[in-house]
């Protein structure tokens, strides 16, 4: 990847202001090469649109917590053959403290896809967390009842409807600015929540 040169990190910066201060769809471009000092035209030589210019501030954040995701969904798997699928809730939580962490590096971007992203494509990034775990969780929940290794059962709608409201109830710690170590007691306290509920409706043997 080429550095970055010191007329690209200005619009950056000036551009993320903007975005946290107004959202995508409110932020101006003019008021952003404006405040930048450059024209117009050296703001297209880097990013022809507002879009991209946004993307260029959250893509790589995103595009890593994605790719941390579905590993974190697969290693359910592994603990089959370990004969540790009783562990699986603790496995969840431990990976919602790295992802968290993530988060929490990189804080504005994630913050500019949460809370500013409306009208671009990431709009749909915690609704599209939420399937990919609902999928790789059906298709555990599946497995291991098949192997006689979990007894309950729970609607694909409820699943959805729970997982929601998890992730949701996570990114709050974004949404209001949550310090960082206040945010990790906080979902420590939000897991055992879920976690009591969840083992009401699905035990894991």
């Amino acid at each position: 990847m080429n550095p970055l040169s010191d007329t690209q990190r200005k619009i950056l910066a000036v551009g993320k202001k903007e975005f946290l201060a107004k959202g995508y769809k409110d932020a101006s471009l003019r008021g952003i090469v404006m405040e930048a000092g450059f024209t117009q035209g050296a703001f297209y030589g880097y990013y022809p649109d507002k879009a991209a210019l946004f993307d260029a501030l959250v893509a790589e954040p995103a595009e890593a917590l994605l790719a941390q995701f579905k590993p974190a969904q697969e290693a359910h798997f592994d603990l089959i053959p370990e004969g540790k699928t009783v562990s699986s809730r603790n496995l969840s939580t431990e990976y919602l403290r790295q992802f968290l962490e993530y988060i929490y590096d990189h804080f504005d971007a994630f913050k500019l896809i949460l809370c500013c992203s409306d009208g671009t494509k990431y709009t749909s990034f915690l609704h599209d967390l939420v399937e990919l775990a609902v999928e790789q969780a059906e298709r555990y929940y599946q497995l291991l009842a098949s192997m006689g290794k979990l007894q309950g059962t729970v609607s694909r709608e409820l699943h959805h409807l729970l997982t929601s409201a998890y992730f949701t109830a996570v990114v709050e710690t974004v949404v209001h600015d949550m310090p960082r170590e206040k945010a990790f007691s906080y979902i420590e306290e939000l897991s055992a929540f879920f976690n009591c509920g969840w083992d009401g409706l699905l035990k894991f043997l």
